[in-house]
Protein backbone atom coordinates (compact mmCIF):
# COMPACT_ATOMS: atom_id res chain seq x y z
CA UNK A 1 0.00 0.00 0.00
CA UNK A 2 1.37 3.39 -0.99
CA UNK A 3 1.92 6.35 1.30
CA UNK A 4 -1.26 8.44 1.64
CA UNK A 5 -0.06 11.85 0.50
CA UNK A 6 -2.94 13.65 2.23
CA UNK A 7 -1.32 12.81 5.57
CA UNK A 8 2.35 12.10 4.80
CA UNK A 9 5.04 13.22 2.41
CA UNK A 10 8.18 11.32 1.45
CA UNK A 11 11.52 13.02 0.94
CA UNK A 12 12.29 13.39 -2.76
CA UNK A 13 15.28 12.04 -4.66
CA UNK A 14 16.75 10.08 -1.76
CA UNK A 15 18.79 7.18 -3.12
CA UNK A 16 19.51 3.89 -1.41
CA UNK A 17 23.18 4.69 -1.01
CA UNK A 18 22.41 7.87 0.93
CA UNK A 19 19.87 6.08 3.12
CA UNK A 20 22.43 3.36 3.87
CA UNK A 21 24.68 6.01 5.41
CA UNK A 22 21.82 7.38 7.51
CA UNK A 23 20.91 4.01 9.03
CA UNK A 24 24.50 2.70 9.05
CA UNK A 25 23.78 -0.18 6.68
CA UNK A 26 25.94 -2.15 4.30
CA UNK A 27 24.56 -2.03 0.76
CA UNK A 28 24.47 -5.01 -1.61
CA UNK A 29 22.77 -5.91 -4.88
CA UNK A 30 21.94 -3.61 -7.78
CA UNK A 31 23.38 -0.51 -6.17
CA UNK A 32 26.88 -1.98 -6.24
CA UNK A 33 26.80 -2.12 -10.06
CA UNK A 34 26.38 1.69 -10.28
CA UNK A 35 23.86 1.13 -13.10
CA UNK A 36 20.83 1.90 -10.93
CA UNK A 37 20.24 5.03 -8.91
CA UNK A 38 17.98 3.29 -6.42
CA UNK A 39 15.75 6.31 -5.86
CA UNK A 40 13.22 5.61 -3.08
CA UNK A 41 9.79 6.57 -4.41
CA UNK A 42 7.50 4.89 -1.87
CA UNK A 43 7.37 2.89 1.36
CA UNK A 44 5.17 -0.15 1.85
CA UNK A 45 4.73 -3.40 3.72
CA UNK A 46 6.66 -6.33 2.30
CA UNK A 47 3.66 -8.05 0.71
CA UNK A 48 2.94 -4.83 -1.25
CA UNK A 49 6.52 -4.40 -2.48
CA UNK A 50 7.24 -3.00 -5.93
CA UNK A 51 10.17 -1.48 -7.80
CA UNK A 52 11.72 1.61 -6.12
CA UNK A 53 9.76 0.87 -2.92
CA UNK A 54 11.41 0.64 0.49
CA UNK A 55 10.40 -2.40 2.58
CA UNK A 56 11.91 -4.48 5.35
CA UNK A 57 12.04 -8.20 6.03
CA UNK A 58 13.54 -10.04 8.99
CA UNK A 59 12.77 -13.61 7.84
CA UNK A 60 14.96 -14.87 4.96
CA UNK A 61 12.41 -17.62 4.22
CA UNK A 62 9.84 -15.01 3.16
CA UNK A 63 12.33 -13.55 0.68
CA UNK A 64 12.63 -16.82 -1.23
CA UNK A 65 9.48 -16.21 -3.29
CA UNK A 66 10.06 -12.47 -3.75
CA UNK A 67 9.51 -11.91 -7.50
CA UNK A 68 9.66 -8.10 -7.67
CA UNK A 69 12.95 -6.64 -8.89
CA UNK A 70 14.62 -3.36 -7.92
CA UNK A 71 12.99 -3.25 -4.49
CA UNK A 72 15.00 -1.57 -1.73
CA UNK A 73 14.95 -4.09 1.12
CA UNK A 74 16.21 -3.45 4.65
CA UNK A 75 17.19 -6.89 5.87
CA UNK A 76 19.89 -8.90 7.63
CA UNK A 77 22.86 -10.79 6.20
CA UNK A 78 20.88 -13.98 5.59
CA UNK A 79 18.07 -12.04 3.91
CA UNK A 80 20.47 -10.24 1.58
CA UNK A 81 21.83 -13.57 0.33
CA UNK A 82 18.33 -14.82 -0.51
CA UNK A 83 17.14 -11.53 -2.11
CA UNK A 84 19.89 -11.86 -4.70
CA UNK A 85 21.43 -9.31 -7.03
CA UNK A 86 18.18 -8.09 -8.61
CA UNK A 87 17.22 -6.02 -5.56
CA UNK A 88 19.00 -3.45 -3.43
CA UNK A 89 19.60 -4.68 0.11
CA UNK A 90 20.47 -2.48 3.06
CA UNK A 91 21.99 -4.89 5.56
CA UNK A 92 21.64 -4.13 9.27
CA UNK A 93 21.65 -6.29 12.43
CA UNK A 94 17.97 -5.48 13.18
CA UNK A 95 15.83 -4.77 10.10
CA UNK A 96 12.91 -3.42 12.18
CA UNK A 97 15.14 -0.91 13.94
CA UNK A 98 16.81 0.04 10.66
CA UNK A 99 13.43 0.49 9.03
CA UNK A 100 12.21 2.66 11.92
CA UNK A 101 15.20 4.97 11.51
CA UNK A 102 14.70 5.04 7.73
CA UNK A 103 11.04 6.04 8.01
CA UNK A 104 11.87 8.74 10.56
CA UNK A 105 14.29 10.19 8.02
CA UNK A 106 12.11 9.85 4.92
CA UNK A 107 8.60 10.72 6.11
CA UNK A 108 7.28 14.08 7.27
CA UNK A 109 3.86 15.70 7.63
CA UNK A 110 2.58 18.17 5.04
CA UNK A 111 2.62 21.80 6.15
CA UNK A 112 -0.88 22.34 7.49
CA UNK A 113 0.01 25.63 9.15
CA UNK A 114 -0.32 26.35 12.89
CA UNK A 115 -2.91 24.46 14.92
CA UNK A 116 -5.61 26.72 16.34
CA UNK A 117 -8.85 26.07 18.18
CA UNK A 118 -12.17 26.49 16.44
CA UNK A 119 -12.90 25.86 12.77
CA UNK A 120 -9.97 26.52 10.44
CA UNK A 121 -10.58 28.73 7.43
CA UNK A 122 -8.83 26.00 5.42
CA UNK A 123 -11.28 23.29 6.50
CA UNK A 124 -14.00 22.17 4.08
CA UNK A 125 -17.33 22.31 5.93
CA UNK A 126 -20.68 21.56 4.29
CA UNK A 127 -23.23 24.34 4.92
CA UNK A 128 -25.74 22.23 6.87
CA UNK A 129 -23.41 20.73 9.49
CA UNK A 130 -23.86 21.30 13.23
CA UNK A 131 -20.52 22.03 14.87
CA UNK A 132 -20.36 22.96 18.55
CA UNK A 133 -18.47 26.23 19.22
CA UNK A 134 -15.94 24.40 21.41
CA UNK A 135 -15.08 21.81 18.73
CA UNK A 136 -11.88 22.10 16.69
CA UNK A 137 -11.76 21.37 12.95
CA UNK A 138 -8.22 21.77 11.59
CA UNK A 139 -6.88 22.73 8.17
CA UNK A 140 -7.88 20.60 5.14
CA UNK A 141 -10.26 18.51 7.23
CA UNK A 142 -13.56 17.81 5.48
CA UNK A 143 -16.95 17.54 7.19
CA UNK A 144 -19.88 16.29 5.11
CA UNK A 145 -23.47 17.44 4.86
CA UNK A 146 -25.72 16.78 7.86
CA UNK A 147 -22.87 15.79 10.18
CA UNK A 148 -22.94 16.74 13.89
CA UNK A 149 -19.70 17.45 15.79
CA UNK A 150 -20.25 17.75 19.54
CA UNK A 151 -18.51 19.81 22.23
CA UNK A 152 -14.76 19.45 22.60
CA UNK A 153 -14.32 17.10 19.63
CA UNK A 154 -11.12 17.52 17.61
CA UNK A 155 -10.82 16.70 13.92
CA UNK A 156 -7.17 16.83 12.87
CA UNK A 157 -5.76 18.00 9.52
CA UNK A 158 -6.82 16.22 6.31
CA UNK A 159 -9.31 13.93 8.09
CA UNK A 160 -12.45 13.25 6.04
CA UNK A 161 -15.80 12.78 7.79
CA UNK A 162 -18.67 11.88 5.46
CA UNK A 163 -22.33 12.88 5.39
CA UNK A 164 -24.85 12.44 8.23
CA UNK A 165 -22.21 11.38 10.73
CA UNK A 166 -22.13 11.97 14.48
CA UNK A 167 -18.90 12.79 16.32
CA UNK A 168 -19.43 12.68 20.09
CA UNK A 169 -18.08 15.04 22.72
CA UNK A 170 -14.30 15.01 23.18
CA UNK A 171 -13.74 12.46 20.42
CA UNK A 172 -10.39 12.88 18.65
CA UNK A 173 -10.00 11.96 14.97
CA UNK A 174 -6.67 11.95 13.14
CA UNK A 175 -5.19 10.15 10.11
CA UNK A 176 -8.62 8.85 9.20
CA UNK A 177 -11.04 8.62 6.29
CA UNK A 178 -14.59 8.12 7.57
CA UNK A 179 -17.59 7.22 5.42
CA UNK A 180 -21.25 8.31 5.60
CA UNK A 181 -23.73 7.64 8.44
CA UNK A 182 -20.96 6.82 10.91
CA UNK A 183 -21.50 7.30 14.67
CA UNK A 184 -18.46 7.89 16.88
CA UNK A 185 -19.15 7.94 20.62
CA UNK A 186 -17.92 10.43 23.20
CA UNK A 187 -14.27 10.22 24.14
CA UNK A 188 -13.25 7.81 21.37
CA UNK A 189 -9.80 8.25 19.83
CA UNK A 190 -9.28 7.24 16.21
CA UNK A 191 -6.02 7.38 14.27
CA UNK A 192 -3.33 7.53 16.94
CA UNK A 193 -0.23 5.35 16.35
CA UNK A 194 -0.37 1.76 17.50
CA UNK A 195 1.83 -0.03 20.00
CA UNK A 196 4.77 -1.04 17.83
CA UNK A 197 8.33 -1.18 19.14
CA UNK A 198 11.60 -3.07 18.95
CA UNK A 199 13.57 -3.52 22.16
CA UNK A 200 17.31 -2.86 21.95
CA UNK A 201 20.16 -2.64 24.44
CA UNK A 202 19.55 1.11 24.60
CA UNK A 203 15.82 0.73 25.24
CA UNK A 204 12.71 0.61 23.06
CA UNK A 205 12.71 1.96 19.50
CA UNK A 206 9.24 3.03 18.40
CA UNK A 207 8.16 1.78 14.98
CA UNK A 208 6.63 4.69 13.01
CA UNK A 209 3.01 4.27 11.92
CA UNK A 210 2.42 5.72 8.46
CA UNK A 211 -0.93 4.13 7.58
CA UNK A 212 -4.39 5.51 8.29
CA UNK A 213 -7.78 4.33 9.61
CA UNK A 214 -10.41 3.68 6.96
CA UNK A 215 -14.01 3.44 8.25
CA UNK A 216 -16.77 2.46 5.82
CA UNK A 217 -20.39 3.63 5.76
CA UNK A 218 -22.91 3.02 8.57
CA UNK A 219 -20.39 1.99 11.22
CA UNK A 220 -21.25 2.59 14.89
CA UNK A 221 -18.39 3.10 17.38
CA UNK A 222 -19.21 3.37 21.08
CA UNK A 223 -17.80 5.68 23.72
CA UNK A 224 -14.17 5.59 24.85
CA UNK A 225 -13.00 3.27 22.07
CA UNK A 226 -9.51 3.40 20.53
CA UNK A 227 -8.80 2.52 16.90
CA UNK A 228 -5.10 2.76 15.98
CA UNK A 229 -3.90 3.74 12.55
CA UNK A 230 -1.91 1.22 10.52
CA UNK A 231 1.85 0.91 10.71
CA UNK A 232 2.27 0.37 6.94
CA UNK A 233 -1.06 -0.99 5.74
CA UNK A 234 -4.29 0.67 6.90
CA UNK A 235 -6.62 -0.28 9.73
CA UNK A 236 -9.94 -1.02 8.00
CA UNK A 237 -13.46 -1.19 9.48
CA UNK A 238 -16.09 -2.53 7.05
CA UNK A 239 -19.67 -1.40 6.43
CA UNK A 240 -22.30 -1.71 9.18
CA UNK A 241 -19.79 -2.87 11.81
CA UNK A 242 -21.11 -2.31 15.35
CA UNK A 243 -18.48 -1.64 18.03
CA UNK A 244 -19.55 -1.32 21.67
CA UNK A 245 -17.98 0.93 24.34
CA UNK A 246 -14.42 0.55 25.63
CA UNK A 247 -13.03 -1.50 22.75
CA UNK A 248 -9.47 -1.36 21.41
CA UNK A 249 -8.74 -2.06 17.73
CA UNK A 250 -4.99 -2.17 17.13
CA UNK A 251 -2.93 -1.20 14.07
CA UNK A 252 -3.46 -2.99 10.72
CA UNK A 253 -6.60 -4.79 11.90
CA UNK A 254 -9.28 -5.49 9.29
CA UNK A 255 -12.90 -6.05 10.39
CA UNK A 256 -15.34 -7.31 7.78
CA UNK A 257 -18.85 -5.92 7.14
CA UNK A 258 -21.71 -6.45 9.63
CA UNK A 259 -19.51 -7.77 12.43
CA UNK A 260 -20.48 -7.07 16.05
CA UNK A 261 -17.83 -6.29 18.66
CA UNK A 262 -19.12 -6.20 22.25
CA UNK A 263 -17.80 -4.09 25.12
CA UNK A 264 -14.19 -4.27 26.31
CA UNK A 265 -12.96 -6.40 23.42
CA UNK A 266 -9.33 -6.07 22.38
CA UNK A 267 -8.13 -6.99 18.88
CA UNK A 268 -4.35 -7.14 18.49
CA UNK A 269 -2.29 -5.86 15.59
CA UNK A 270 -2.70 -7.30 12.07
CA UNK A 271 -5.60 -9.57 13.06
CA UNK A 272 -8.25 -10.14 10.40
CA UNK A 273 -11.91 -10.43 11.37
CA UNK A 274 -14.27 -11.73 8.68
CA UNK A 275 -17.83 -10.78 7.72
CA UNK A 276 -20.67 -11.10 10.27
CA UNK A 277 -18.41 -12.20 13.11
CA UNK A 278 -19.87 -11.82 16.63
CA UNK A 279 -17.63 -11.16 19.65
CA UNK A 280 -18.96 -11.30 23.18
CA UNK A 281 -17.74 -9.01 25.94
CA UNK A 282 -14.05 -8.94 26.88
CA UNK A 283 -12.88 -11.14 24.02
CA UNK A 284 -9.15 -10.88 23.32
CA UNK A 285 -7.68 -11.67 19.89
CA UNK A 286 -3.94 -12.30 19.48
CA UNK A 287 -1.81 -10.67 16.73
CA UNK A 288 -2.08 -11.94 13.13
CA UNK A 289 -5.01 -14.25 13.95
CA UNK A 290 -7.64 -14.84 11.24
CA UNK A 291 -11.32 -15.09 12.26
CA UNK A 292 -13.50 -16.64 9.56
CA UNK A 293 -16.86 -15.32 8.36
CA UNK A 294 -19.78 -15.86 10.72
CA UNK A 295 -17.67 -17.09 13.62
CA UNK A 296 -18.92 -16.54 17.19
CA UNK A 297 -16.42 -15.76 19.95
CA UNK A 298 -18.23 -16.12 23.25
CA UNK A 299 -17.60 -13.72 26.14
CA UNK A 300 -14.07 -13.62 27.59
CA UNK A 301 -12.65 -15.94 24.93
CA UNK A 302 -8.89 -15.66 24.48
CA UNK A 303 -8.30 -16.33 20.78
CA UNK A 304 -4.71 -17.37 20.12
CA UNK A 305 -5.09 -19.17 16.79
CA UNK A 306 -7.21 -18.94 13.64
CA UNK A 307 -10.94 -19.61 13.87
CA UNK A 308 -12.76 -21.28 10.97
CA UNK A 309 -15.80 -19.71 9.34
CA UNK A 310 -19.00 -20.40 11.27
CA UNK A 311 -17.20 -21.87 14.28
CA UNK A 312 -18.18 -20.98 17.85
CA UNK A 313 -15.37 -20.84 20.41
CA UNK A 314 -15.07 -20.29 24.18
CA UNK A 315 -12.48 -20.16 26.94
CA UNK A 316 -8.76 -19.47 27.09
CA UNK A 317 -7.08 -20.53 24.99
CA UNK A 318 -10.23 -20.51 22.89
CA UNK A 319 -11.45 -23.85 21.64
CA UNK A 320 -14.68 -25.25 20.22
CA UNK A 321 -17.55 -24.29 22.51
CA UNK A 322 -18.78 -27.88 22.70
CA UNK A 323 -15.34 -29.09 23.74
CA UNK A 324 -14.97 -26.25 26.23
CA UNK A 325 -18.24 -27.04 28.03
CA UNK A 326 -17.50 -30.78 28.05
CA UNK A 327 -14.15 -30.01 29.68
CA UNK A 328 -15.85 -27.77 32.24
CA UNK A 329 -18.32 -30.54 33.12
CA UNK A 330 -15.46 -33.00 33.70
CA UNK A 331 -13.65 -30.50 35.93
CA UNK A 332 -16.80 -29.93 37.99
CA UNK A 333 -17.27 -33.68 38.48
CA UNK A 334 -13.66 -34.18 39.51
CA UNK A 335 -13.79 -31.28 41.94
CA UNK A 336 -16.85 -32.62 43.83
CA UNK A 337 -15.97 -34.16 47.19
CA UNK A 338 -16.47 -37.90 47.38
CA UNK A 339 -19.36 -38.91 49.67
CA UNK A 340 -18.20 -40.78 52.75
CA UNK A 341 -19.31 -44.42 53.11
CA UNK A 342 -21.31 -45.42 56.14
Amino acid sequence: MSINTAFYQIAKNVVAKDLAKIIEAKITGLETTETKKGIIKDISSFHSASASTLVYQTDPKLLVGHKIEETIIITNEAGAVVAGPKNICLVVPSPRVGFAHAVDYLISKPDFGPSVSGVSSKAMIAPDTLIHPSATIMARASIGSGTVVEAGAIVHPAVTVGENCYVGSNAVLSYSVIGNHVKIGAGSVIGEPGFGLEMTGDGAVKIPHIGIVSIADSVSIGSCCTIDRGSLDDTVIGEHVMIDNLCHIAHNVTIGPRSIISGQCGISGSATVGTEVVMGGQVGVAPHVFIGDGAVLTARSGVTKDVDAGEQVAGFPATSSRQFWRDQAVIRRLSKPKSSRS
